[in-house]
């Protein structure tokens, strides 16, 4: 046997030879131009007027939603959204255990109970039916994430919205051009929550360091958020227009969530490349699940098909059928990174159960006051989830690994890739 046949991890040579295949550059130039420009005319505090407005109008178009408001962190986007859709004390908030701490927290520190849910296997996203089972009378929204850019099935949420009068509260961190039925995501449910973290090419779908954008197309939403965290907002007092907010002054409740101008500079040279950047990175994402479909044991997670949207921060996803690989997904993985396939796995990044907090319980804010410690506010006692309580989604988590996405990737590296997911397989 010839050593480009042999395994590497068995002495043979590796099927992956480029080392540093992204050759997209990030547009800095562009970028530095912009922040001078805010710094030399002295723009860098505020919202509501001036560029950061201007931002916000854009992303707002781009969406297609209604209203567009920006805030300093993906996180207070959704804790802003829990606070808009009257997420409280007592109240329980649907997500699932396949999952990531910030899409819910916000909902947390306001003093509700997050209830987990299954995922759908064949796309590792919020399974519907899952949900729908979970709903009590103290259900106040459902909190979902588009992983990686793929989103959710909004038809069937949306539905189980309509039918339980409960609103849907979006972590689109990674979706800032993901679609449902050529729609834009933040303009197709309730209240969608965007992330600006991170440098591109690795960071978020637009990364300008730190930051958050909320879109939604229901007006009392948009002017809760206002009076919640916009402090000082130029123009607050006009845009408050329904009661209880139009009788706030311009300090409204106190909290000054606001993006930073600098951030949303950088974030405008983002949005301007974002299509691009995404239409690029489905070309190699098709290129080498078209490879991965005819493999036995490999199954790449496809997006639904009213959203052909994936990879566009985190990578994409794979589960390995042992049964037919005759070998564990840790043995399969190594084999993986031996042969220089880009992969990290097996495993999900988070398993929201498995928290301590939420295994154990957690008195939130001392003196046995904590939505997840016990009664609270009505709530009955808490009980702590265990190992178990999620075979859905804890079984795929020993089987699902990551495989890096790219943009501009040096040529032959998807053939590499494949070739190297072909030599394990077989």
């Amino acid at each position: 046997m010839s050593r480009a046949s042999t395994l590497a991890i068995d002495g043979g040579d590796p099927a992956v030879t480029i080392d540093d295949p992204e050759r997209w550059e990030r547009p800095i130039e562009a970028e530095r131009e912009i922040v001078t420009d805010l710094l030399e005319s002295g723009v860098i505090s505020g919202s509501g007027s001036g560029f950061p407005l201007e931002f916000e109008e854009k992303f707002r178009e781009y969406s297609g939603a209604e209203y567009c408001l920006t805030v300093d962190h993906g996180s207070t986007a959704i804790e802003s959204a829990f606070y808009a859709v009257g997420v409280g004390p007592g109240d329980e908030v649907i997500t699932p255990t396949v999952g990531y701490i910030g899409a819910y927290a916000g909902a947390l520190h306001l003093g509700a109970r997050p209830v987990f849910c299954e995922i759908d296997p064949e796309t590792l996203l919020p399974d519907p039916t899952d949900i729908e089972r979970r709903i009590t009378d103290r259900t106040a929204a459902i909190a979902i994430t588009h992983w990686n850019g793929r989103v959710c099935d909004m038809d069937a949420i949306l539905d189980i919205s309509d039918r339980y009068d409960i609103p849907v509260v979006e972590d689109a961190a990674h979706a800032h051009a993901s679609e449902w039925k050529d729609e834009h995501v933040g303009s197709v449910g309730d209240i969608a929550c965007f992330s600006l973290q991170g440098v591109s090419p690795h960071g978020k779908p637009i990364a300008a360091g730190e930051g958050g954008i909320v879109t939604t197309n229901v007006r009392e939403y948009y002017e809760r958020q206002l009076s919640y965290c916009h402090l000082h907002r130029s123009g607050v007092n006009d845009e408050l227009t329904l009661e209880p907010y139009d009788g706030l002054d311009w300090e409204v409740l106190g909290l000054k969530y606001r993006a930073h101008p600098l951030a949303l500079g950088i974030a405008t040279v983002g949005l301007e490349n974002l299509d691009y950047r995404v239409e690029r990175r489905l070309r190699y994402r098709d290129r080498l699940f078209e490879h991965l479909d005819e493999l036995p044991g490999i199954r790449p997670v496809w997006p639904y098909e009213e959203s052909e949207t994936d990879g566009l921060y985190g990578g994409l996803k794979v589960v390995l059928e042992p049964d037919e690989l005759g070998r564990s997904p840790e043995t399969v993985v190594d084999a993986l990174a031996a042969e220089g396939a880009p992969v990290r796995g097996p495993g999900f990044s988070y398993m929201e159960h498995r928290r301590r907090i939420f295994r154990e319980g957690y008195d939130l804010w001392g003196r046995g006051r904590s939505p997840i410690d016990g009664e609270f506010c009505g709530l009955p006692a808490y009980e702590g989830y265990q190992e178990g309580d999620f075979p859905i989604s804890e079984a795929l988590d020993e089987r699902v690994v990551t495989v890096a996405s790219y943009i501009e990737p040096e040529e032959e590296f998807v053939d590499q890739v494949a070739r190297a997911f072909e030599k394990v397989a077989r």
